[in-house]
């Protein structure tokens, strides 16, 4: 089985302060991605994060998730995976510092999109790294689109991407800092512990709002579309939503134990 984990980008940085990691949090989780590794050899992870404070400000700023023409558009698009690839580096330095063989691959080299739909994407390499033990490393960034010129690819995106070229038995993870999908949010009062995406497409997903902070790439309703495709490829036993703010919380949910929003067919 391998395990796609996201690190959102309101789980690693201060989304309300521009360019600010939350270094103690990054340290704390690539502690407990290494625990669980060391306890379970043998497994396969797939890792991504969004871009938090990073990469959302200036995608904000260009609107680049809506393509990009102008010359000040693609002075922005450059800006955003800048951006977006100083906060890689600082995710992958500390996976690297307590022993994980990550190796990050960057969407901008590699994918090609038509209207924000992947057309062309060499992923081979990442089957091989995980084959030979390493830890792929992918991240929400900037893209050329032969229809809207440039636009931003959401980790989601990326992980749907590669599930979809998977045989192999799959299961997401989706680390935040909301304990999973409320009912009522912003009150934050009724968590919702599990969606049938059918039944909730049906209703349209009413219930789940967009994020708090700036996200040019759609916040929680997007995420939660997202996994309504990655379901689409029946070796996906489940996604979880959870708050990956908790100690422990990552190792838990890499080890199975099921907590947050469970996200299952019906």
């Amino acid at each position: 089985m391998i395990q796609l984990l996201k690190l959102g980008g309101s789980l690693i940085t201060d989304k309300s302060v521009p360019r600010a990691p939350r270094e103690d949090v990054l340290k704390r989780i690539a502690d407990e991605i290494a625990a669980y590794r060391t306890d379970h050899p043998e497994s396969k992870l797939i890792l991504g994060h969004g871009s938090g404070s990073f990469g959302h400000i200036p995608a904000k700023k260009y609107a680049t998730r809506n393509g990009v023409r102008s010359a000040e558009e693609w002075r922005g698009f450059a800006e955003v995976h800048c951006e977006a690839t100083a906060l890689n580096l600082l995710v992958v330095d500390a996976l690297r510092n307590v022993g994980l063989p990550v190796l990050s691959f960057g969407a901008l080299e590699g994918v090609r999109c038509a209207e924000r739909k992947i057309s062309a994407w060499d992923r081979a390499p990442i089957f091989a790294a995980i084959e030979n033990g390493l830890i792929p490393v992918v991240f929400g960034d900037t893209v050329f689109d032969s229809v809207l010129g440039g636009t931003i690819l959401s980790t989601e995106e990326l992980f749907a991407g590669i599930i979809r070229r998977s045989s192999e038995t799959l299961r997401v993870l989706l680390a935040g800092i909301e304990a999973g999908i409320y009912a009522d949010f912003p009150a934050r009062t009724e968590l919702v512990t599990e969606i049938r995406l059918d039944r909730e497409r049906k209703n349209g997903l009413q219930f789940i709002q967009g994020s708090v902070y700036p996200d040019v790439t759609g916040g929680m309703k997007s995420k939660i579309e997202a996994v309504g495709t990655f379901l689409e490829n029946p070796n996906v036993t489940e996604a979880l939503v959870f708050s990956g703010n908790e100690p422990g919380s990552i190792y838990d949910a890499l080890s199975g134990t099921r907590f947050g929003t469970r996200v299952v067919r019906p």
